[in-house]
């Protein structure tokens, strides 16, 4: 594979923030613990273990998580170690989206498989578990249910609500066969349609069947994943909810950072509610709300006072879920974390959290940027050398990759842009000539002299589409390209599913990208298969 590592600020579907954050972190650094760098790993290891830690209920627990998928000898391993002290997570999350949703979920993975591999050893002392925390919680079905590969969307279609994670498997098999018949029949969709099949026929919910298949393609590079919807967790995590119930110990810290962020710019990325708390059960998952010393679960009759709120919480934990705002801290507070790896957007709402885990009592991870990838499948890259363009000029806008075509096409700059300047400036020499013999004249000449612009500007015109007209075929091929690789003029991996370029490449493709998957380095890889 051939990889063109590209700047993110030549990156335009991305925000400035994102960049920001990429390029120059000591911008953010009233918002950071650490610097997102090897040094703030190094630093933030000697801290951690100062922060409260149940290090034997996290390896229980995901010891009877793996108990029906199977472990590989260095998840074992991994679990083991992460009851000593010397042991850290590098830790992902996100939704758990129908077959992944869009390739970014795996590019998660990959940076913190990468990571933990790099930093365990350089660091023999130390030891460090990739972990991608399932969002199971969530109840969005909405950002979830789709798949989109080869030019088709496949859609899980049930009318189940709450979290999506309890979800009951009735109708997956369907989406399972749609998307598994996409995928083809060559010898690794073969084994993508087993793994499927195999983890359906084991669930009981969808959370089941996600964390299968996902433990089928990670476990040998000894990837954890931790369902935080276990009551045991949310018993330890307890007091924290208490608090947040009673004394809304969130929203003054958050809005705090908030503010401070839009001083610099940046608007709010998640909105703080008084209570970032939900009510949660089979069906439902609503917002606690507190209102004339009442507290209500949103859209539902049910009504609790202080009392009986509390006491709810201390007979049942697992009715309680963390909002976006608090689900953070409850992620750090159950894992030895040192760094959190995420997208832009993810990011963005952390630097609005370090106030609040110190309040909280909290460790504050490392914030470091997943890495990001576009996958140049053979067919684009052949049409790119066709038409003569490298994968460093890919990233101009549609019209300015265009315009590059067309002047190299015809062997000279069509632009009249220093002609317009010149004709500008003559008849701005001519106007104050003018207005030294009648000062009525300077308005009359500077209009001829925009007419005069305006004429340029329509033979540029006239002369560009002539150009396209005998380029057509080329120009759209370059529209198609762009399209491919920056669909609506946004990223590749925020649309495209990963398991069309696997099943393309090969299963050895996933490692070779693990293996590119740095986030200690900051560039965007272009990546030609």
């Amino acid at each position: 594979m051939e990889v063109t590592r590209i700047s993110f600020d030549r990156i335009k579907a991305l925000t400035s923030r994102d960049t920001d954050y990429q390029l120059n972190p000591n911008k953010f650094s009233s918002f950071l613990s650490y610097q997102p760098d090897e040094n703030g790993i190094l630093s933030a290891a000697t801290e951690r273990n100062k922060f409260p830690l149940d290090r034997d209920l996290l390896a229980d627990v995901l010891t009877d998580h793996y108990r029906l998928s199977g472990m590989s000898d260095l998840q074992k391993n991994n679990i083991l170690r992460l009851r000593q002290s010397d042991t850290y997570t590098v830790v992902t999350a996100h939704q758990p989206c129908l077959f992944g949703g869009p390739a970014y979920y795996f590019y998660k993975i990959f940076s913190v498989i990468n990571l933990s591999r790099q930093m365990s050893d350089r660091y023999p002392g130390l030891h460090f578990v990739p972990v991608l925390v399932t969002g199971s919680e969530d109840h969005d079905f909405e950002e979830m249910k789709s798949a989109y590969l080869f030019g088709k969307y496949v859609k899980w279609d049930t009318d189940q609500k709450g979290p999506v994670g309890r979800y009951k498997t009735e109708g997956l098999d369907t989406a399972v066969e749609e998307f598994c018949g996409i995928l083809g029949d060559n010898t690794t969709a073969a084994e993508m349609r087993l793994m499927f099949s195999d983890a359906l026929k084991k669930a009981k919910t969808y959370s089941d069947f996600v964390f299968d298949w996902v433990n089928v393609l990670f476990r040998k590079y000894g990837l954890l994943v931790v369902n935080m919807d276990d009551k045991r967790f949310k018993r330890a995590f307890l007091p924290f909810m208490k608090a947040e119930l009673l004394e809304q110990k969130s929203f003054l810290p958050v809005k705090h950072k908030q503010d401070e962020l839009t001083r610099l710019g940046f608007k709010p990325q998640a909105f703080v509610r008084e209570i970032n708390l939900f009510y949660m059960d089979d069906g439902i998952r609503e917002r606690i709300v507190f209102d004339n010393g009442i507290y209500h679960v949103n859209n539902t009759e049910l009504r609790f006072s202080k009392e009986e709120l509390i006491k709810e919480l201390e007979e049942y934990p697992e009715h309680f879920s963390p909002n976006v705002v608090l689900r953070p801290v409850y992620q750090e507070f159950i894992l030895p974390n040192l760094v959190y790896i995420g997208g832009g957007g993810e990011i963005a709402y952390w630097m609005e959290r370090k106030d609040q885990f110190a309040a909280f009592g909290v460790f504050f991870p490392i914030l470091m940027r997943r890495n990001s990838f576009t996958l140049i499948p053979k067919s684009v890259e052949r049409t790119m050398a066709k038409n003569n363009i490298s994968t460093t000029e890919i990233v101009n806008d549609e019209e300015e990759l265009i315009n590059l075509f067309l002047e190299r096409s015809a062997g000279t700059d069509f632009h009249l842009n220093k002609e317009s300047a010149h004709l500008e400036d003559l008849f701005r020499t001519v106007a104050d000539k003018a207005r030294s013999v009648d000062p009525t004249l300077e308005h009359f000449v500077l209009g001829e002299g925009h007419k005069a612009v305006k004429a340029l500007e329509n033979i540029e015109h006239r002369l560009k589409k002539s150009l396209k007209q005998k380029e057509e075929t080329s120009v759209q091929q370059i529209r198609a390209i762009r399209q491919k690789l920056f669909p609506g003029n946004g990223l590749q991996e925020r649309k495209d599913n990963f398991f069309q370029f696997m099943v393309s490449e090969g299963p050895d493709f996933m490692e070779k990208l693990i293996d590119l998957a740095d986030p200690l380095k900051k560039d965007f890889l272009f990546v030609n298969l």
